[in-house]
This record gives structure tokens, C-alpha cells and sequence, in this order.
């Protein structure tokens, strides 16, 4: 009996040994991994002001870089005869993305030696405002949630003026400058008629025609002869002819609010005067009628007597 006390002794000894043992193990590995992780530097997210994320290209950069995933973006320098849809194009997404995170520009032009943001894919800034939230913020850009999170997951907490990458999306026009705004609602009124290559753009030039210096008051879209013209807007037919002037075989569109487009070197007509024709609509097709080297499409938009720029109204 007395044996059995003293085995039964021992093992309790031993036990309490080795339990001392790790407990003074695990004391001495938490001091340690608390003193690794006190001598390691806190890194936290520089903060730049709104007014420095906005008019400095390169800062703007560099926030979104730390912020958002799977999509990188550095600064361009803008090189001669570089336009916005041409460097858009070549990124493969639309010239809004480009407008959409770039909230500096005021006009569509950029110039040589400019620098704008390039991100490598498509979407926009939404630049956050007071009481934002994440659920705000899907719900304007119908996206989801889950996802606008995951994009930005560097963002921590939502700094009005700040800014916010929207995957796939095209900018909110009610955020933009007041210029940007108005050239926007501006381009709402009118579609591009055609799909082509623009061979002669608004402006003086040297007609491919009679090789004297002139005015072009209008775009030529090159197109082969047959491609379906659509109205640019709404609008009452009030020329439908084969034989208009210079245009040859033409159409003019009056859209009730000052404005009028102009169809030129057409091949065939779809209309005639006095009818109604939506935005969209099949009106024509292309051709090389009047007076022209090969063909294409002739437009023009007019508001009273002055001729505009088509450029500025059809993306």
C-alpha cells in the first residue's frame, strides 16, 4: 500500500513538473512574439487631401494602387496626335473610363505633354460624398455590393473626397465639373448615324475634290457603299432627295429644338419628307452620290444658321 502512495506521488510530481514546464514555456513565447511584433513598424495608408487626389495625377495614382485589386494604373504623358478614344481604344475599353478617372479634365481635348490616369481596365472614380455608404454607392452604379467592396478592398472607411474604383461602370454625370456636365448632357442629344472611320473631321481643309483650301462643315464617316445610316435623333424628314446640291442624294432632319442633321452621299433613301423618325431609326443607306472621291457619309449638325461640330455631340 505504502508503494502505491509513494508511485502515485511521483507521477503527480512529475505531472506538475511538466505542466510548470510548458506554462513557463508558453510565458516566455508570448513575451517574445509580443516583443517581435512591437519592433515592427506600423504601416498605415498615406492620406491626401481631396483637392491633391484631384488636380495630382500622379498622387491619385499611387492611392489607387494601395486600394484597389486587379486593376493597376500609372500616368501618361499624352503624345502628339493622341486622343482620348484612340488611347481608349487601345486599352480595350470605352473613352469613358478614361473620362471617369481622370475627374481633372474639362474638356474631351488633352494635349501633348499632358498627364492623364491609364488604368488597365474599364470603369470609373466615384468620388465619395458626405453620408456615402457601401450600399449607396452599389445601388447608384448598379453593382454589387460584395463585389465593389472586394475591388476596393484597401479602402478601410469611406473619407468624402476620396475615391472609389467601380468596375465596368461609366462616371456619374451629376458628379463631374459643371464643364464636363454640360458636355455630357450635351452628347445625350444625338447618336453617331454610322459606324466607320472618321476620314474627314469639322473644320478648314484641303477638299479632296477640287484641292482648294475650305470649310468642312460637317464629318465624313468612311463606310463601304450600302451600310445602313440610322437618325442621329428624333425628329420630322424635311429634305429627302436625290439630287441636294453637292450632297447628292441626301436627307435633313429637323428635331423640333433648334437643331437639324444633314445625311449626305446617300445610295438609297427609307424616308420621305414629312415623316416622323425616331433615334435609331434606318433612314438611308451610305453611298458615293454628289460630289465625292469614294464613299462615305456626310454630317452635319446645324442649330439655326450655325453649323457645330459634330464631335462634340456623338461619342
Amino acid at each position: 500500500m505504502h508503494e502505491i502512495k509513494d508511485i502515485i506521488f511521483r507521477w503527480v510530481l512529475f505531472i506538475t513538473f511538466i505542466l510548470f514546464a510548458v506554462f513557463v514555456t508558453q510565458i516566455a513565447v508570448v513575451k517574445k512574439a509580443a516583443a517581435i511584433i512591437s519592433s515592427v513598424p506600423i504601416v498605415s495608408l498615406p492620406v491626401y487631401s481631396p483637392q491633391d487626389l484631384l488636380n495630382d495625377v500622379s498622387l491619385r495614382a499611387k492611392y489607387l494602387s494601395a486600394r484597389v485589386r486587379e486593376t493597376s494604373f500609372f500616368v501618361y504623358t499624352v503624345k502628339p496626335k493622341d486622343n482620348l478614344w484612340k488611347l481608349a481604344k487601345r486599352y480595350g475599353y470605352s473613352v469613358h473610363t478614361l473620362i471617369g478617372v481622370n475627374p481633372q479634365l474639362k474638356t474631351y481635348e488633352i494635349n501633348t505633354n499632358q498627364k492623364i490616369l491609364i488604368p488597365s481596365s474599364g470603369g470609373c472614380l466615384h468620388p465619395v460624398q458626405e453620408g456615402d455608404t457601401w450600399q449607396k454607392i452599389a445601388q447608384r452604379y448598379d453593382v454589387d455590393i460584395d463585389e465593389l467592396q472586394l475591388k476596393n478592398f484597401g479602402v478601410s472607411s469611406l473619407i468624402a473626397g476620396e475615391y472609389v474604383f467601380v468596375p465596368g461602370k461609366y462616371p456619374a454625370i451629376d458628379l463631374m465639373n459643371k464643364s464636363m456636365q454640360e458636355k455630357y448632357e450635351q452628347r445625350s442629344l444625338f447618336q453617331s448615324p454610322i459606324s466607320g472611320r472618321y476620314s474627314s473631321v469639322f473644320g478648314k481643309r484641303v477638299h479632296p475634290v477640287t484641292g482648294k483650301v475650305s470649310f468642312h462643315g460637317g464629318i465624313d464617316i468612311a463606310v463601304p457603299s450600302g451600310t445602313w445610316v440610322g437618325a442621329a435623333a428624333e425628329g420630322i424628314v424635311i429634305v429627302a432627295s436625290s439630287n441636294v446640291s453637292h450632297y447628292g442624294t441626301a436627307v435633313f432632319i429637323d428635331h423640333k429644338n433648334g437643331y437639324i442633321t444633314h445625311y449626305g452621299h446617300l445610295s438609297k433613301l427609307y424616308v420621305s419628307v414629312g415623316q416622323k423618325v425616331r433615334k435609331g431609326q434606318l433612314i438611308a443607306k451610305s453611298g458615293a452620290t454628289g460630289r465625292v472621291t469614294g464613299p462615305h457619309l456626310h454630317f452635319t449638325i446645324k442649330k439655326g444658321d450655325k453649323t457645330l461640330d459634330p464631335m462634340k455631340f456623338i461619342w
